[in-house]
């Protein structure tokens, strides 16, 4: 059985999630949960989950380095680990009054000319190997703007199929040497960016969608929290929503929309496949506690509920 890669994933920042809560049979006693953190961890995990081989590239040391590699080993991905010589960041939530309330967040390490420079290699190397790839952003000034300039030029000379999950300086760099099959971006995030006002419309959001894609993202899917998705692509826009669902927690579900586009790239299925499938993995995150960990069952039975428009 073929066990090789088939998704390559770029993490230039993970870290170690440490979360209270407050056990359910037990009112005076407390739970904690240590989990792999970090937007590219939970679309790896998402892939994984829709029977994809994600494979992680990204730079980890310390002790919460080698928690981390234990941490993803259980959840099926593989890790392709540029050691440093700083820890792997970690934070603290208490989730124990029913809300994320962050109490304790370790820096994020500067990374060094050499650090850079292997982390480069290796998704590029795995990049090459799978034949698609997801870009994922930065928590801090760890990756500069440049290194994602240098990747988007020199995968754009490949035949490597790209999803891009980013926003801000990162995004700026990337479609200014390069390209994408796919970005994920959502609403919010282009708000905090400035190019975007907070109670923009429909239209408006699409116009912005717009703009990227004449800069080189081919299909552009923006979300909207509990709000529908919109896309543009060349041939068309759409619409996408389904059918509302109680929100348990929202973190994550934009990663697990990005986890979506990237296995239905990789499987050669068409756009609406794919935003119907990102839509639906999106919302099943939203219905548990665990971060890119839906059903991939569900995620099948909320892809045929949802619904697709064509806009004018």
């Amino acid at each position: 059985m073929d066990h090789d890669p088939t998704i390559a994933i770029l993490a230039p920042s993970l870290f170690v999630t440490i979360t209270i809560e407050q056990d359910a049979g037990h009112e005076e006693r407390d739970e904690i949960h240590l989990h792999a953190g970090g937007q590219a961890v939970w679309v790896a995990r998402m892939v994984s989950h829709l029977g994809e081989r994600p494979v992680v590239c990204a730079p980890l040391g310390g002790e919460t380095g080698m928690a981390m590699e234990g941490l993803v080993r259980d959840w099926q991905i593989e890790l392709d680990a540029v050691r440093v010589d700083r820890p792997s960041p970690a934070y603290v939530h208490d989730r124990r009054g029913g809300e994320r309330q962050e109490i304790a967040r370790s820096p994020v390490p500067e990374l060094d000319r050499h650090d850079i420079d292997e982390l480069y290699g290796r998704m590029l190397q795995r990049a090459l190997a799978t034949g698609v790839c997801v870009i994922t952003g930065r928590l801090a000034d760890d990756v500069p703007p440049a290194f994602y300039a240098r990747l988007a030029s020199d995968l754009a000379e490949s035949d490597v199929a790209m999803v891009g999950d980013l926003h801000g300086d990162e995004l700026d760099a990337w479609l200014d040497a390069g390209r994408l099959d796919w970005l994920k971006v959502s609403a919010e995030d282009l708000v905090a960016d400035g190019v975007l006002e907070e109670d923009a419309d429909e239209e408006e959001i699409l116009a912005v969608a717009a703009d990227l894609a004449d800069r080189g993202a081919e299909r552009v899917v923006v979300s909207r929290s509990s709000d529908p998705a919109v896309v543009h692509t060349p041939e068309r826009r759409l619409r996408v929503e389904g059918p509302a669902l109680e929100v348990v927690d929202h973190t994550g579900a934009g990663d697990s929309m990005t986890a979506a586009l990237a296995v239905v790239l990789r499987r050669g299925g068409d756009t609406e496949r794919a935003v119907r499938l990102a839509w639906a993995a999106g919302a099943a995150n939203v219905v548990r506690h665990g971060l890119g960990s839906a059903s991939p069952d569900l995620v099948d039975t909320l892809a045929d509920r949802a619904t697709v428009t064509t806009l004018s």
